[in-house]
């Protein structure tokens, strides 16, 4: 077990610094750590090969329900391992903590793995709750070919039409509707379709007009509202939650909305603990605001594929980063550090 100093100097991260003015030196101050970054590639360079600390970290960002200006984090660090020996370990380790602190609770065992890009695709976010289903389906394809201009003219600009089924809420009022429609609208979009698959059809090949409730209807036929319904899983007496705009809107919006019906349709199960690991992070991200790279975790961290950072579309380059997420919340992260000076130069030069 180590210590490591909280008055340093300012490691930026993912927040703001909280700073500590220096008495001996006037003009100059401390920075209280986001984390001990720097200060483990040091322990690791000294020899200290395996380690672990109780870390206080510090981050000056506003206060959300997740989030507030310090907290304890357990570090483990270790030299020589492939990510293979960090995820197993982990694994364990919460296994263990969650069967002595709540017993109680039921625990999904071993934890699955799920790709970034798949948790996106599926989920709409890269700390899904597993604990229900009603995933995320892409029916941009479908969306183009249809003669709703509110999908067309989407998609023609590059964005995305996704969704996913409420089972069983055919018989969802206006009112219901609208509360649904302003949870999307509360995250910037225009507004949210719905497609009311009918109680009184007995499959969805046997479907007609006349049971469809949806403003849609009005610019979709029967049989593009059944191919959407059989692309999304859909059966008789669904409702079908659609979303079109630019592809990180639409799937925040689609996040927060999958969590808020798995709620109201008492599909998340309290006492139980569903774990999972979210891995492969693109190393970089575009940042279109500062018109420059950026690293999602940090530029520290490993990649997976050095042919693409040679040469490649740097968008996809793939990381040895992984998240640990518990009932959709994030609760741990890490990566392999890059060990190879010329690996470690080349990062450095794509994000100035």
């Amino acid at each position: 077990e180590v210590e490591t100093p909280r008055l340093i100097k300012s490691t930026p991260e993912g927040a703001r610094d909280h700073i500590v003015p220096s008495r001996l030196y006037p003009g100059l101050f401390y920075a209280l750590p986001q984390s001990p970054q720097q200060l483990k590639q040091l322990l690791m360079v000294a020899g200290i090969d395996k380690y672990f600390q109780i870390a206080r970290c510090f981050r000056d960002e506003d206060s959300r329900l997740d989030r507030q200006p310090e907290f304890t984090q357990l570090d483990l660090e270790m030299s020589f391992v492939q990510e293979e020996d960090i995820l197993s370990l982990a694994e364990e380790l919460f296994v263990e903590i969650a069967k002595n602190v709540m017993p109680h609770k039921k625990i999904s065992f071993p934890f699955p793995r799920i790709d970034y890009h798949d948790s996106l695709d599926k989920y709409g976010t890269d700390k899904p709750d597993l604990r229900f289903g009603m995933m995320l389906t892409d029916i941009t394809d479908l969306a183009a070919s249809t003669q709703f201009q509110v999908f067309r003219s989407v998609v023609n600009e590059g964005g995305v039409v996704k969704g996913f089924v409420a089972p069983n809420c055919s018989n969802y009022s206006r009112k219901q509707i609208d509360e649904l429609t302003n949870l999307v609208k509360a995250t910037g979009l225009p507004g949210l379709v719905t497609i009311d698959l009918g109680q009184q059809s007995d499959d969805l090949e046997s479907l007609t007009l006349e049971q469809i409730r949806s403003v849609a209807s009005r610019h979709l036929s029967v049989e593009e509202i059944k191919l959407i319904g059989k692309k999304m899983d859909a059966s008789a007496g669904d409702l079908l939650l659609i979303v079109a705009g630019v592809m990180d809107d639409v799937n925040i919006a689609l996040s927060q909305l999958r969590n808020f019906m798995g709620e109201r349709l008492g599909q998340i199960d309290p006492e139980t603990l569903t774990f999972t690991f979210v891995i492969n992070f693109p190393l970089f991200e575009w940042d279109s605001n500062e018109n420059k790279w950026k690293t999602p975790h940090h530029p520290f961290t490993s990649p997976k594929d050095l042919e693409t950072l040679s040469d490649g579309d740097l968008a996809m380059v793939k990381s040895k980063a992984y998240d640990m997420v518990c009932n959709g919340n994030e609760i741990a992260s890490g990566s392999i550090r890059v060990h190879q000076r010329d690996i470690q130069e080349r990062i450095f030069q794509i994000l100035e």
